[in-house]
């Protein structure tokens, strides 16, 4: 299967994207590009456009596989939570569930998770974790696509990154009004979109159109 150039006229899902989402899956399909950043208000479907886009890196050979990283609120307190790793991480997921099944795939068929091994009926080529719990791994040939990044400090954020090498597209979505840690200028996603920002082979994107409606819009105007 050849892979198009661009993206502009794949069916993409049946998706409709708005101009700003079709920069960011512009952005996340240009081979030069290493590391994209999408600074992402409520509703404006970054995770399912960062989805849809990895996976069709991988559908189409350019990469092996995706690894999800969503970051908790606060690491340090992920540990407190009831269950084993799996059980602990579970919680954090629903947004790359939900984006799984928008793009008629079945997460039951394509999430290398342990637990599901015995159900799974097709390739396993999606790695969920979280930022807790890497234990030094390192990643090549993938997409790595990190969530709720505003909830990594600086160190937090490098422990991730730092992981990932050249063979990979790295994908960072976060949205600085939605920061939930106490200390809100601990976080480091503005400081690594500053930090990465005159790099050629870096793209910052931003997204701004909330489309779950008026009221999601209007409350995400207040921090």
């Amino acid at each position: 299967m050849d892979a198009p150039q661009t993206l502009r006229r794949h069916p993409f899902y049946g998706l409709e994207l708005d101009d700003d989402q079709k920069k960011f899956r512009d952005a996340i399909w240009n081979k030069d590009k290493l590391i994209v950043y999408g600074e992402a208000k409520a509703g404006t479907g970054k995770s399912l456009i960062a989805f849809a886009t990895a996976n069709l890196l991988v559908e189409y050979g350019f990469y092996d596989g995706i690894v999800y990283v969503m970051f908790p609120c606060e690491e340090s307190k992920q540990g407190y939570l009831p269950g084993d790793i799996t059980q602990k991480s579970e919680v954090y997921f629903e947004p790359v569930y939900q984006a799984i099944i928008k793009c008629n795939l079945e997460p039951i068929r394509i999430i290398n998770d342990e637990s599901m091994t015995a159900k799974k009926t097709g390739d396993a080529y999606v790695k969920l974790l979280t930022s807790t719990y890497l234990r030094g791994t390192n990643f090549e040939n993938k997409v790595v696509i990190i969530e709720e990044a505003q909830n990594g400090t600086v160190e937090e954020l490098k422990k991730v990154i730092t992981r990932c090498c050249d063979s990979c597209k790295v994908v960072v979505i976060g949205h600085t009004g939605q920061i939930d840690l106490k200390n809100k200028q601990s976080s480091g996603f503005q400081k690594y979109i500053d930090h990465f920002r005159d790099e050629p082979y870096a793209e910052i994107c931003h997204l701004t159109i909330n489309h779950r409606g008026i009221v999601s819009s209007k409350a995400d105007e207040l921090f």
